[in-house]
């Protein structure tokens, strides 16, 4: 029997971890261009940051 693992980052799957980076990214990018400022971006990036590591706590594990 052949087990197919797949590779995890933060206790979700590979694809998903890129796929919720690239959205961050493009959002803190999105607030940078709109407000033409470096403070809100910050603030916004640390939002996403805490509000990234508070969704994958919450997440069932598939252990």
């Amino acid at each position: 029997m052949t087990r197919n693992r797949t590779h995890r980052i933060a206790g979700v799957e590979r694809g998903t971890a890129l796929l919720a980076l690239a959205t961050c990214l493009t959002v803190t990018a999105g607030i940078a261009a709109i407000t033409q400022s470096l403070t809100p971006a910050i603030i916004s990036t640390a939002v996403i940051i805490v509000g990234l590591a508070l969704t994958l706590k919450i997440l069932p594990t598939s252990r």
